[in-house]
Parts: C-alpha cells; sequence; structure tokens
C-alpha cells in the first residue's frame, strides 16, 4: 500500500512563546482537502512545515512517505507546488520573465521553461499579460500569477494558501473550477481558506483549525455528527402546525418551541434526525411549505465547532 500524500504526527511549532501549530496528527490522501480556520489559526504555518520552509519544533511531518526534516527531501520539492499567501513576486519583473526564472530555478531547461510557462498561464486565463510587470498587475493578477507558478510541474501536490483573496468573481469561479479539475484527475490539493463557502465549492473533505489545534477533520457529514447532541433551531412554515410543536415538545423531540405571528414555529431541539423524520412524514400530508435549519450552512456548523472547543 502507498504511503500518504501528506501524513502530520504530533506536529508542534513555536515561534518564541507564540503557539504556531500544537500537536496536530493528521494523514491525507489524493483529492481536495480544505484547510479551514480564523486567520491565525495555524493554516499557513501547517504549509511551510510540509514544504519544509520551517522545521517542526516537536513531532514531524512526511510528504509522499519522506520526513521534511531529514536528508532526502530535496527529492519531494518538484512533486509539490506551493502558492504561498503572502506575495512572492519580483516587482519590476515581467510575468513571463518571474515565471520563466521559477522554471529554470527548478530545473528545467530553457526550451522546457518557456513551454511550462506558456501552459501555467494558458491555465491561470494570463497569457495575455505575460508582458505585463508584476507591479503593474491587480492583487487578483497577482494571485493568478502565484498560481501559475505553482502550477509550472504539474505538481503532485499543491498547497494554496488563501488563493482567492482578490480576485474577481470570474477568476474565482475559474480558480475554483481548476482545483476541482486537479483533485478529478488523481491529484492532491490542499486548499487553505478563512471563506467558508468557498471551501464547500470545491471540496467536502475538511480540516478545521482552530488556536493552532486541530478542531475536526473528515467529511462535512461527518463533521456534523460531532455537534448532533447541541440544541438546533428549526424553523418550520406551514398549516396547522400547533398540535405538532405541542406533541414534539411532549415526546421530547423538541425542547423548546417559539410561535411565529405569521403560522410558522421555530423549535429547538437536541434530536434533529428525530424532528426532521417526523417534519418529512408531516411534509407527506402537505402540512409544511418550508423549512429551515440554523447549521444547514458550512458557516454556522464552524462557528458551532469553535464555541465547543472553547
Amino acid at each position: 500500500m502507498s504511503a500518504p500524500v501528506i501524513r502530520c504526527d504530533g506536529l508542534c511549532r513555536w515561534y518564541g512563546e507564540v503557539q504556531g501549530l500544537s500537536g496536530l496528527s493528521l494523514t491525507v490522501h489524493s483529492g481536495v482537502v480544505g484547510l479551514l480556520g480564523p486567520n491565525g489559526s495555524g493554516k499557513s504555518t501547517l504549509m511551510r512545515l510540509i514544504t519544509g520552509l520551517i522545521q517542526p519544533s516537536r513531532g514531524h511531518v512526511e510528504v509522499f512517505g519522506i520526513r521534511m526534516d531529514r536528508p532526502g527531501r530535496h527529492e519531494v520539492f518538484r512533486r509539490v507546488g506551493y502558492a504561498p499567501g503572502e506575495d512572492v513576486h519580483f516587482e519590476s519583473e515581467k510575468a513571463v520573465d518571474f515565471l520563466s526564472t521559477m522554471a529554470l530555478l527548478g530545473g528545467a531547461s530553457p526550451a522546457q521553461a518557456a513551454a511550462a510557462v506558456e501552459k501555467a498561464l494558458v491555465q491561470v486565463t494570463l497569457l495575455d499579460r505575460a508582458d505585463t510587470k508584476l507591479s503593474a498587475m491587480s492583487k487578483g493578477m497577482r494571485q493568478r500569477i502565484k498560481l501559475a507558478q505553482a502550477l509550472l510541474f504539474e505538481p503532485e501536490l499543491l498547497l494554496l494558501d488563501e488563493p482567492l483573496n482578490g480576485m474577481d468573481p470570474v477568476s474565482r469561479r475559474a480558480t475554483l473550477d481548476l482545483v476541482r479539475a486537479w483533485g478529478a484527475a488523481g491529484r492532491t490539493v490542499l486548499f487553505a481558506s478563512h471563506v467558508l463557502h468557498e471551501v464547500e465549492a470545491v471540496t467536502d473533505h475538511l480540516v478545521l483549525l482552530h488556536r493552532a489545534r486541530l478542531l475536526a477533520e473528515g467529511k462535512l457529514a461527518e463533521i456534523r455528527e460531532l455537534v448532533d447532541t447541541r440544541p438546533r433551531r428549526v424553523r418550520v412554515d406551514g398549516t396547522g402546525l400547533a398540535p405538532f410543536a405541542a406533541k414534539a415538545l411532549a415526546d421530547g423531540v423538541a425542547t423548546g418551541v417559539t410561535a411565529d405571528g405569521d403560522g410558522s414555529v421555530q423549535l429547538e431541539t437536541r434530536r434533529l434526525p428525530e424532528l426532521l423524520a417526523l417534519l418529512r412524514d408531516l411534509g407527506a400530508g402537505g402540512s409544511v411549505t418550508g423549512l429551515e435549519v440554523d447549521d444547514a450552512d458550512l458557516e454556522t456548523l464552524f462557528a458551532m465547532l469553535m464555541e465547543e472547543s472553547a
């Protein structure tokens, strides 16, 4: 059985007295993985540890089965593409010259570099701006140039740190399409963001970091199970809901009920799956016309998990 693409074992990193990452154990295989967390949660630190740019204070990280704190890690670099969150451009250079320099430093011949640069610029839809200086580019364009740099050698592992910052809607959509295609081709993408709907658009495999620690990891449905006993609010629109709400309260399926003036009711429950099953039965008879659950979106779920860890 082949080694996982990324394996972290008790990974810690301190910056003086500041904790950048604490005791992270994680295994990543192929596909797109969303790395979620607010600013300062440890996302960028994790990516720098994966690339070997910084060394762990404790624990270790392996990429393709090779430890990044030991000799031999350099053979991994050509298989990894990294677009960091901060700007790393040569401001006075044209886009094509910056990317050519990166390709040549990566070991490509001049002919290979030229072909790789053209292909990468096509992938980020900036071929027509190849001769534009980086200092004259917008924030979104510069982000796409960083992405092009990461794509130069068609890496098996792509690390993207907040790649959509500053992009316009068209560029964002194109970048998300590219990420999805990269994962569908059997490669691995670690997609870091603090904007939850961005990650939801490309994957349901999530790694959530909070205050330098792993908050949760797994499929969205699995993570949702972690908070299944938390109180949820369900708003139900329809007709004749009062008898149903009273019975749900009497049976313990609901722990609280509030009636709105428009005929809808809000139910609080710690037994959400049971309540939803009852509402489906009620809806089959035409009594339910609308249903909203307060953690139906990823952002609310993330806030609930953060509250749980606190």
